[in-house]
């Protein structure tokens, strides 16, 4: 009798502990179901995303930019500009010595006198028949070679001067006067900044809504401005690793204190 009462005693208190277990269980449940987020606080609305198109980092960059390299073996005589320096289309921005050359063209100029003089007397002979038609003909074309070889001449002077080919900058001088430079090597870099660009990286999503002539509001963070900007270019394939694409819009006007290299955020009309 007592074994059962003991019995009884142990199972209800098993019964008791497995009620109180359930109720903890049901509680925590409950509390977590009220913790957790809805769906709709976790996704961004359609028109949330939208918003984050709309708004993408831009990079200022020059319209074009250039390595100028050496076209001629030859020690470099005077370097007339320094980092930074502004010039014009047609300006020496750096000269050789040359005197090889010029001795060259010298050489070349003469000759051609020379075969102009022998073409110029054969056509006095030929009039009494002294010389023959094939040989008239040969100093005819001497005169010929005579005239390539003095413009060769003067196109190897012409590369001991290096001028700029556009109006813009000087962005870095890399090379010293009286350094001897071989064929291909830099000496400066330039670039045109008499109208900058910005350069954008669109998420592809925005490609059917964007289109060249599209008008834009670039804020350079370096300035504090806003400044107009119209896209130009548009790169005609997406980068699938991004998921972006590339566009290139030409800034309005002329900013003196925009320079290449600042960055911004480049906002478009979400309409």
């Amino acid at each position: 009798m007592a074994s059962m009462q003991s019995m009884n005693r142990c199972r209800r208190r098993v019964s008791a502990a497995i009620g109180l277990c359930t109720s903890l269980v049901i509680s925590a449940t409950g509390e977590a179901q009220q913790t957790t987020p809805s769906s709709d606080v976790l996704l961004p609305k359609m028109a949330d995303i939208d918003n984050i198109a709309d708004e993408v980092r831009a990079l200022v960059v020059p319209r074009r930019e250039a390595t100028l390299s050496s076209l001629v073996a030859a020690r470099i005589d005077k370097i007339a500009v320094n980092d930074g320096d502004r010039f014009t289309r047609g300006d020496i921005l750096l000269s050789f010595q040359c005197n090889v050359h010029s001795a060259a063209l010298q050489s070349a100029l003469a000759k051609l006198k020379q075969y102009e003089l022998t073409h110029a007397a054969n056509i006095d002979l030929r009039r009494n028949e002294a010389v023959s038609k094939l040989d008239l003909a040969l100093s005819e074309a001497k005169i010929e070679e005579g005239k390539a070889d003095v413009a060769l001449s003067r196109a190897h002077l012409q590369m001991c001067t290096v001028k700029a080919p556009y109006d813009g900058r000087i962005e870095k001088v890399l090379a010293n006067e009286y350094e001897t430079v071989e064929v291909g090597d830099p000496l400066v870099e330039i670039l045109d900044d008499s109208r900058l660009e910005v350069t954008l990286h669109i998420p592809s999503m925005r490609r059917v809504s964007i289109s060249k002539g599209t008008r834009l509001k670039v804020s350079i963070d370096e300035t504090g401005k806003v400044y107009d900007a119209v896209v130009s270019r548009m790169s005609p394939k997406i980068d699938a690793a991004s998921r972006t694409f590339e566009v290139t819009a030409e800034i309005v006007g002329s900013h003196s204190e925009l320079l290449a290299g600042m960055s911004g955020i480049a906002l478009f009309d979400s309409k």
